[in-house]
């Protein structure tokens, strides 16, 4: 068979995943419509999401989800047809699409009402399956904070009460988000080749939701420009460290400059499956795991660095405590350690072995939720359940196969350039695939 068959099978993909959306709104995280687009109309709102959604109306025909599921399960038999005669230069990209036709099969029996456990769903949606919670390290850290943090009480009580000291002012919001934002974009643009032209644009105001983190807009695209804003909420509680983790990786070198290689492949290589990111699938898993892990390579994987940065970008134009800063490294590491808590409460609400006063009070012990938290706060996290694999696993197993991969700061940076622009699944970051990448 020839390329062309296995095109208008990844068309096929492309043209069921934008089906599915229709019964699962969140899903689409990029969409590349064409090689060049512009919004024609101010029909567009900043209090929805970042895809062009109106003009794709028509491409999200009116199909059945039980004829969504049908034509998945086909297409993986064609896929695996496909692969039986496939030659090896194609065997990356055959992969690649069984992998997410299996996503969104999985997804669509879900959507119909599917039950499954917490690891089978992980599995299934993101080829991860995190291991066991060992509260260990939580506990250890936990400890360890309680030591090290000023003022008295209990461990629990210093955590909440450092928090608050390492929250923004929302007066100092849009300084501090417009000069973390420029100084990631430039460390992106010193270490991988983008056209340095693709900024977001940063706002500050309150969103309806205290609890939405921002809201953006895609004004437009080319090869080389990505024209997108982004509205950040004055109501969302801004810690150091949320800053460094939503600006560096939800925008450059993370999200945005992941979106800006595919849309690049997809018109070097006319692949239609680079066209399109949703949310439950092995690409996005790389990468949420692989914006998160970015990070630490903007600062050469030096705590000193760090620091240096959250002093001269965060502390200082938020007129937060300097003396406080010293204790950041350990802060970070709980931040990091919370995660693997949070996806444990969410495995086991989602498999029903705790309610959420049981969820609730697991949080409580580790400072990890506000004092008095109530349920809506287990609904908010179960509104995406697999988030904590998807990114917090993720980002584990990104950064243990760049490790492995390569050894230097220089040689991963180049490495996550050529991998955001590669047939990428998590199999492959689990077995050590080393992939072949597009030039």
């Amino acid at each position: 068979m020839s390329e062309s068959a296995l095109n208008a099978m990844a068309q096929q993909f492309l043209d069921l995943t934008l089906c599915k959306t229709r019964y699962d709104p969140w899903d689409l995280q990029w969409y590349t419509e064409s090689p060049f687009w512009r919004r024609t109309s101010m029909k567009y709102s900043r209090e929805y999401k970042i895809i062009p959604d109106y003009e794709i109306g028509e491409a999200k025909h009116g199909k059945a989800i039980h004829d969504i599921l049908d034509e998945a399960a086909h297409l993986l038999e064609h896929l695996a047809l496909y692969k039986k005669t496939a030659h090896q230069g194609e065997m990356q990209r055959v992969d690649y699409l069984i992998e997410h036709v299996g996503n969104l099969h999985f997804r669509t029996r879900m959507l119909m009402g599917e039950r499954c456990t917490y690891d089978q769903m992980t599995q299934a949606l993101y080829t991860l399956t995190a291991p066991a919670f060992d509260p260990t390290h939580l506990e250890s850290i936990v400890a360890e904070l309680g030591q090290a943090l000023p003022g008295s009480g209990t461990p629990v009580q210093k955590i909440r009460g450092f928090r608050k000291a390492v929250t923004l002012p929302r007066e100092c919001l849009l300084e501090v988000l417009t000069g973390t934002t420029r100084v990631f974009h430039d460390i992106t643009c010193s270490r991988i080749k983008v056209s340095g032209n693709s900024m977001p644009r940063v706002r500050v105001r309150e969103l309806a939701d205290e609890h939405s983190v921002f809201l953006s807009v895609l004004f437009g695209y080319d090869y080389n420009h990505l024209e997108y804003e982004r509205n950040f909420n004055l109501l969302y509680p801004w810690t150091a460290e949320r800053v460094v983790e939503f600006i560096g990786h939800e925008q450059e070198p993370g999200h945005l400059t992941y979106f800006e290689k595919r849309l690049q492949t997809m018109i070097d290589t006319c692949w239609p499956e680079m066209a399109i990111v949703s949310q439950y699938s092995s690409s996005s898993a790389f990468s949420e795991g692989a914006a998160r892990m970015v990070i630490d390579l903007c600062f050469d994987k030096s705590m000193d660095k760090l620091l240096d940065f959250e002093r001269e970008y965060i502390f200082k134009p938020a007129k937060l405590d300097l003396g406080l800063l010293g204790l950041m490294p350990l802060w970070h590491a709980y931040f990091e350690a919370a995660g693997y808590a949070q996806l444990e409460v969410t495995r086991k609400f989602f498999d029903g072995v705790w309610d959420e006063s049981a969820c609730l009070k697991f949080l409580d012990q580790y400072g990890i939720t506000e004092e008095n938290a109530q349920a809506p706060t287990i609904h908010r996290m179960m509104g995406d359940p697999g988030h904590y694999v998807a990114h917090d696993y993720a980002r584990d197993i990104v950064r243990e196969y760049f490790d492995h991969m390569e050894p230097t700061v220089d040689g991963q940076w180049q490495l996550y350039a050529d991998l955001c622009r590669a047939h990428i699944t998590m199999g492959g970051m689990l077995d050590r695939t080393v992939y072949q990448i597009p030039r």
